[in-house]
């Protein structure tokens, strides 16, 4: 029973998220730290679709926005799809966009383990997503001033005049596109040195792990000007001296969880795409059109948090209050 549900899940990215077709290269990508047996999944899965199919094994990265190595991103150029099953994201990477300037199709798998595979966000329906997404997308193209809170203080201010909404919708079937499962999202990337407050214990952040000491970052002006706390702010300020002069951005993005059937869960790549959640983040932010590009993408997630659309509340404590088709407010569902 399990590795048939495994194999539905696989079929489910290679013909619906993917849409990959007789003859079409498709490139997947792990780690030594990632279950076999969703690669091999997978790989049987796109065979049968009549793909031409390589795998490529790597040593784990170790923050997300990190480049791949040379081989890794050179075979991402010569293919139709590319799938990211390892455990960092590459979204952030020019590997990824001059793959996206191409042509290719990205699924974002990261970090998935077999539970996640086989339950969760990747049981949503895609379709409702993909409306939902869409439609909060066109509210952030439109939008001049985001403010974000949540009751254990975070409170940040990011101007977003002119940027483009993006929605991820767990749909990658055009050239370019880029998506993934589970998946869930409308998001930008702020204007570059508009963001300013405080981010306080948020829930969990990529290469952080989940938030049980007192944390605390002030920033100024987009860069990280302070950070306090316990062991997850030291080792923010360790993963700091590592990185280059724009690993310090903050908010680089903003974005909305979409996806009804996502998990709270020690895992952003499932918790963030939950619908009532927030998450911005710092370090590289070109491939939403921003300007900075860095070697880091760290993702910040807040539960049940409040946001305000130039001063109108549409996020009350994770309640969505925008009318997105034809109600008043929308109830996270249960």
């Amino acid at each position: 029973m399990k590795m048939m549900r495994m194999a539905m899940t696989a079929h489910r990215v290679i013909n619906q998220i993917l849409g990959l077709k007789p003859g079409e290269k498709v490139l997947i990508i792990t780690d030594t730290d990632r279950p076999r047996t969703i690669t091999e999944a997978l790989s049987y899965s796109a065979t049968a679709a009549g793909a031409e199919v390589v795998v490529v094994i790597m040593h784990p990265q170790e923050v997300g926005g990190q480049e791949p190595p040379g081989a890794v991103a050179a075979a991402m150029q010569v293919v139709d799809a590319v799938i990211n099953q390892a455990t960092q994201s590459m979204t952030h990477t020019e590997a990824t966009r001059a793959a996206i300037k191409k042509g290719v199709r990205v699924a974002n798998l990261r970090n998935m383990d077999e539970d996640m595979w086989v339950r969760g966000g990747v049981t949503a329906d895609y379709n409702y997503v993909k409306a939902l997404s869409e439609k909060l997308a066109g509210f952030l193209t439109a939008v001049k001033e985001i403010r974000l809170t949540t009751p254990n203080g975070t409170d940040l201010t990011m101007r977003a005049d002119g940027r483009r909404g993006f929605a991820q919708t767990g749909f990658a079937r055009k050239p370019g596109q880029f998506s993934g499962l589970p998946d869930g999202e409308a998001t930008l990337a702020p204007i570059e040195g508009s963001t300013n407050g405080v981010i306080v214990d948020p829930y969990i952040a990529d290469q952080l792990g989940l938030i049980t000491d007192p944390f605390r970052v002030e920033i100024t002006n987009g860069r990280i000007s302070k950070i306090e706390g316990g062991a997850q702010a030291e080792r923010l300020k360790e993963l700091l001296t590592r990185h280059d002069e724009n690993a310090d951005t903050l908010a680089s993005q903003f974005a909305l969880g979409t996806n009804p059937a996502c998990r709270v869960m020690a895992n952003t790549r499932e918790v963030s795409k939950k619908w009532g959640t927030a998450h911005v983040a710092q370090g590289d932010n070109a491939t939403l059109e921003g300007k900075i590009e860095s070697s880091m993408h760290i993702d910040y997630v807040f539960l049940n948090p409040t946001v305000y659309f130039d001063g109108q509340v549409v996020l009350d404590g994770g309640q969505l209050l925008v009318d997105v088709e034809g109600k008043e407010a929308m109830e996270q569902p249960s």
